[in-house]
């Protein structure tokens, strides 16, 4: 037998923290694509003349970090510990299944979102990602595809561990078609396609402390952007990018009923098109806008302040799960 494994044995968990840059063993497991995890190590060379014509003569580590880029299609459940991770603030509501988890922008104290271990059980070994942040979650989706997602985390340097015992949740990932999309308070049916992206700098903050890892990893303010194309019906989006008209646009992806119930939705209050282009690709006009959402109170959580976006999850997962 060869030392080879296979990539399809490739389990991915992940935990919420108490305490920064604590592991904590995997309470959940998400089925993902192919994970890119990276350890990431600066390196000072030593370039200092010997009367020799070379040039480097040695190489000291200097710190460390990691980053660990993750996608895979949405389940109503896994999906919200990256979207918790972005956003920050997360309030809970019903006393059973389906429970309804609200995300917004987290604006008290210090502003921070939670952090998360990632473990990656690669076949050959398994190795935890502590300390992880959450700088990017981008939703892709396209009417005759699966709702599908990628996200990006920054973390300290990885540790070995022991093999978790992976328990995935009975739910299917969710069918594109099942969307409905609202655009300026009226049901849009000309959607083709589209996109969110949830943006946020993790700033890796590396002091003189005795230790290679960052002494904090630091999260900046959100930003959300997006795409979507129409099929062009009537002028109405592109009188709305003309006029720089602000709209409300809400994304909608819900199935099952009672306590099977599942919900991805994602509301924002304004946004404004960046660009709107008239295209004769295909036999038919389409209009492909880009947008931005812009901050308001509305969309803010129980933190209060400003917030560009409102993530609504309903799933069978109790509070605490994801904060």
């Amino acid at each position: 037998m060869t030392g080879i494994r296979p990539t399809a044995q490739t389990v991915i968990g992940i935990a919420k923290e108490t305490t920064w840059g604590t592991p904590v063993a995997a309470t959940a497991f998400i089925p993902v694509s192919p994970p890119t995890p990276k350890d990431v190590i600066k390196l000072g060379q030593d370039k200092g003349f010997r009367g020799s014509m070379v040039e480097t003569y040695g190489e000291v580590q200097l710190t460390k970090h990691t980053t660990f880029d993750f996608s895979g299609d949405v389940f109503a459940d896994t999906v919200g510990f990256p979207l918790a991770g972005v956003l920050g603030d997360v309030t809970v509501t019903g006393a059973t299944a389906p429970y309804t988890h609200a995300m917004a922008v987290y604006n008290s104290n210090d502003g921070q979102p939670p952090s998360y271990t990632i473990t990656d059980n690669y076949s050959q070994n398994v190795r935890q990602y502590p300390g992880c942040k959450f700088s990017e979650f981008d939703l892709k989706f396209s009417a005759d595809g699966l709702l599908t997602y990628t996200a990006k985390a920054v973390g300290i340097p990885s540790v070995t561990t022991t093999a978790p015992t992976p328990a995935y949740s009975a739910l299917q990932p969710l069918a594109s078609w099942v969307g409905a999309v609202t655009i300026g308070g009226s049901a849009n049916l000309t959607v083709l396609d589209g996109n969110v992206t949830i943006k946020r700098p993790v700033n890796v903050v590396d002091t003189v402390d005795g230790t290679q890892a960052p002494h904090a990893l630091f999260s900046g303010p959100v930003s959300v952007s997006g795409k979507l194309t129409l099929v062009m019906e009537d002028e109405t989006q592109i009188t709305n990018y003309l006029n720089s008209t602000g709209v409300a646009l809400d994304i909608n992806f819900q199935t099952g009923t009672g306590a099977a119930l599942q919900q991805v939705k994602f509301h924002m209050s304004q946004v404004i098109y960046q660009t709107a282009d008239i295209t004769r690709g295909k036999d038919f006009v389409e209009l492909p806008v880009a947008f931005t959402a812009m901050a308001n109170t509305s969309d803010a959580g129980t933190s209060a302040g400003y917030s560009p976006i409102k993530v609504t999850l309903q799933n069978a997962n109790p509070s605490g799960t994801y904060k």
